[in-house]
Order: structure tokens, then sequence, then C-alpha cells
């Protein structure tokens, strides 16, 4: 069998799908590259990565196999001596792609000049996921409807049979119960989220408090390998300071919509997807000119709501919650396959069809997907923070924001003071910190000495923080008052003793104990003076 691969995208629909031949001793599966596409970034170290035998498109051509595979049309299929399968590499058909121009009113994979040549259906097999697409392909292509079988969509299956550990990627992505899970997904091109909205993810993370949402980013493929990982991870290093996950090119993505509360996207595959899943969508880019207009992803950015870059961003997301149902884009979504959970058994029984061998007896495997590993998410923890601190009695009400994404928005700091963990790496912002705290793992002396060292070294820093002990933390100001507090939480506290004494009270005056939250979570501080 020879596995036709175009770039990392296509490849990563191939390997759902050749899992349906796994444990199968009778069967050799080569892959061959076409060099067709224009993102050759990481092919090759994909699939040497994967321990794939490969051969050269050449060879291809000139080998008879006993079946082809196929996640896309470039290259000459045409040439390719075997009985061809090709399936989809995304949520179905739905983009526009034309050799000549963007006329073309059909989608990607339903043309003639994709699946004729020379007025013949180069495909042995076309799969659909839902007979809906059938109809379409009849309307652009009608040749080809002989050769059309509808098979589900293995990916989507994978994801559904993935849902019952949401709990487990939330965990994996940095999401306690408390907090909400925005996932941001782009397509590739230059009407896609990332193209039109290069602010947004900045502008989330300014505008999101930190002990309240993690955001997760989820870039096309061809994002990554048309520009090159290094620029990509360059454009979004500052995303990353703030907090961001950022998830690697080849998966992960599927994890990250099972642990969603929200998914802001525009016309790719990923946010169709997070809306089978019953989550929220909104739409920050929508070019429906690039699109099937009957086709489900058309229709779904009929009905989904935009998210206006004109108003603050954190409103809106908290209105998509709250109204949401659930079913609310069932209708369209429910075109995303018409054999949910059955795929694997309908692909492997078409395969097995065109090679003409008997299936196993055993029945195809559909694996979960694995959760990120911390090497998948490079990004850590928000070490440098402005907060906000209210009183309310004796009830402190922090806000925090990433001071990476927020120092310099427009009234960004307003009312806020600057918090840093002194691992943070950027210098400057140690040098302009009101607060700077440790944590016990990171302390090299006593807290007392790190204490004095820090209130020494920075100048502007009023209130230092340290954990002295597992579960007490010593606080310092620049006057040489100094409390004790029963928490393993130093960044929280320092914040609590610099807002009681910016509101002008004195540290003698500090309550015994306080209620501090911090989103959704709350601690109980006692305070011990000395």
């Amino acid at each position: 069998m020879l596995a036709v691969v175009h770039n990392v995208t296509s490849l990563t629909r191939l390997l759902d799908v050749v899992s349906a031949l796994d444990s199968d001793p009778r069967l050799q599966v080569l892959f061959t590259w076409t060099r067709s596409s224009p993102f050759v970034h990481d092919v090759e170290e994909f699939l040497n990565d994967i321990g794939a035998l490969t051969i050269p498109w050449d060879q291809a051509l000139s080998t008879e196999f006993d079946l082809a595979i196929t996640a896309s049309y470039g290259g000459d299929l045409h040439q390719i001596k075997a009985p061809i399968i090709a399936v989809s590499h995304g949520m179905g058909y739905n983009k526009k792609l034309s050799r000549n121009s963007e006329d073309s009113q059909a989608a990607f994979g339903f043309s003639a000049e994709w699946l004729l040549h020379e007025g013949r259906v180069v495909p042995a097999s076309i799969v659909l996921s839902h007979p809906e697409q059938a109809a379409r392909l009849a309307r652009d292509c009608p040749e080809a409807v002989p050769a059309a079988i509808v098979a589900g969509d293995p990916c989507l299956d994978r994801i559904t049979a993935s849902t019952r550990d949401r709990e487990r990627y939330r965990r994996a992505f940095g999401v306690p119960p408390h907090k909400k899970h925005i996932v941001v997904s782009s397509t590739w091109g230059p009407r896609s989220l990332m193209a039109e909205n290069p602010e947004l993810l900045p502008r989330l993370l300014s505008e999101l408090p930190i002990d309240e949402y993690q955001v997760t980013a989820a870039l096309h493929p061809n994002i990554w390998h048309g520009h090159g990982p290094w620029q990509v991870a360059s454009w979004l290093a500052e995303c990353g300071r703030a907090g961001l996950n950022v998830l690697p090119p080849r998966d992960g993505w599927r994890a990250a919509l099972v642990a969603a509360d929200v998914v802001i996207g525009d016309h790719g595959s990923v946010t169709f997807y997070g809306a089978v899943l019953g989550h929220p969508v909104l739409l920050a880019a929508f070019p429906d000119r690039d699109l099937d207009s009957s086709s489900p992803v058309a229709r779904l950015g009929r009905l989904a709501p935009r998210l206006s870059t004109r108003r603050p961003l954190a409103p809106q997301i908290a209105q998509a919650l709250a109204e949401h149902d659930p079913a609310r884009y069932a209708d369209v979504t429910g075109c995303a396959t018409s054999v949910l959970g059955d795929s694997s058994r309908l692909l492997r029984t078409e395969l097995y069809r065109l090679m003409r061998l008997d299936e196993p007896r055993t029945p195809p495997v559909v694996l979960r997907v694995p959760p990120p590993t911390p090497q998948d998410l490079p990004s850590g923890a928000v070490t440098a923070a402005l907060v906000s601190v209210e009183w309310n009695g004796e009830e402190a009400v922090l806000k925090r924001y990433p001071a990476a994404t927020a120092m310099y928005r427009e009234n960004g700091t307003d009312g806020r003071h600057l918090a840093v963990d002194d691992s943070e790496a950027e210098g400057r912002l140690l040098n302009l910190a009101d607060v700077v705290y440790c944590l016990n793992d990171g302390l090299t002396t006593t807290a007392n000495d790190w204490l004095s060292e820090t209130l020494q070294f920075f100048p502007g820093c009023h209130v230092a923080a340290a954990e002295q002990r597992t579960g007490e933390c010593v606080v310092r100001t620049r006057g040489g008052d100094g409390v004790t507090c029963r928490t393993d939480r130093p960044d929280l506290v320092a914040s609590v003793v610099y807002g009681w004494l910016a509101s002008g009270r004195s540290m003698a005056a500090l309550p015994a104990e306080c209620t501090v939250s911090a989103g959704l979570t709350s601690h109980r501080f006692h305070f011990g003076h000395h």
C-alpha cells in the first residue's frame, strides 16, 4: 500500500486512516512525498520520527501497488499504478481552491479540475463523511459520484471518544476547575484569523485575568511550516511570557478542543469541530468568499456570533458563555458525520475491498487522543503581573493580568501595581516592580536574607515576600515593617499587603485575618506581626 503525503497536514490525516490497518502482517505500507505543496518544512522529519519507510515520488509512480491513499490532490496522482482512495484532510469539503482562478464555486476535492484527468475520475473511492457531501459532489462533478462512499470522519471519532478525558486534558493544559479555557484556532492563508487579527492573542491575554482564564493557541501546520517554527515562536514570544499555551503543529489541538470552554476561530476545521462538541464559538475572521456557500462551515459562519475587536473582549466571551445553548448549531454540526463512531470500521472495509483481501476478524480500534506533555507546551507560569486590589471590609479582591502583554496597553497600569517573581527573566520588569516575591524552591539563602537583599537591590520595590517554609510566608516593606502569613502564595500575600498600604492604612492596622479572592478561588490569610 502507498500512502501519498503532500504536507504535514495531510500526513496527520493519513495516520488516522491507516491506523485502521494496524496489526495485519499481510500489509506493507510505504510512504511517498509528492513535493507538490509549498509547505515542505518538517515533512521528512515527521516521516523519520514515526519510523515510516519512504520511497521517492518518481519511484512511487513507476511501481505497482495494491492500493494508494491520499488526503490531498497535488501531484500527478493519475500516474499512480494502483486504485486510489481519497480522504479529506480536514472536516469534510468546505474551502474553495482552484488551480487556475478563484472563480470556482466548488469545494477543494469536489471539482472536476481536481478529480478528473482527461475525463477519467482519478480516485477509485472518494470518502465522504456525510450524505450532504454527495449532493454537492453531484452538483460540481457528477462523473465522480459513483466513486463516492460515506465512511465518516476518523478524526472526529477520536475526538468524541476522548470527551470522557476532559478533566485530564484540562489539568494538562493548566486549567483548574475554576478557570475558563479559551482555545484560539487559526487556519492558514491571508484571510485567516492570524492574518487578519494578529493582535488578537496579545489583546486577549491583556484583558483576561490570569486567575480566571487560560488561553491556548492552535495554529494550522501551514502557518508553522510556511513561516518556520522559529519565526512563529518569535512572533508569539510575548504571548508565551503572558502564559499562552502554544500547541505544536503536529497535534494537541484535539485534546485542547475537548478541554475548551470557548473556541475563538475562523473558517478552519478546528473551529467547526469545536462547535460539534457543543462549545460556544466566536468568529474573529470569516471570509465567506473562500467557502462553498452551501457547505457546513459556511453555514456555521452565518450562524455563529462575531468577535468584535472594537469592543472589550472579556464581556463578549462572558456573554457567549452565558447565552450558549450546546445544541445551538446541531442542524449544521450534524453534517460533520452521519456514522459517528463507525468510521474506522467502514474505512477498513473499503480499504480491504479495494485491495481484494479478507478483513481481519478483530474490530479496528479507535484510540483516544493523548494529553499534551510539558514539552508540548513550552510556555510557563506568568512571572510578572499587573495587579489591582480592592478592599471590601476585610476581604481583598485581586485582579491580575500578565505584564508581558498588558504593561504597555493604553491605561494598562491604571490603578494596578507590578508584582514580579524574582525568577523573571526580563530584568527591566524586576527593576520596575512595586512588589517582588520568591517561592521557597527559588531561595538560595534564608528568607530574611533574601528580603534584605531584594529591598536593597531593587530600590523601586516597596514590598517583598518570600516563602520561608512550606505554608508560611514572610513579608517586609521598605520601611522595615514585617508580617508573617500562613499561606504558600507569596505572590498573593505580597500584593495584599501592598494594596493595604496603598489604600493609606498602616501595617499595624493590617487585620489578623482576611479573605483574599483571586478569580473564583478564595483564601484565608492569617497574619502575625513581627
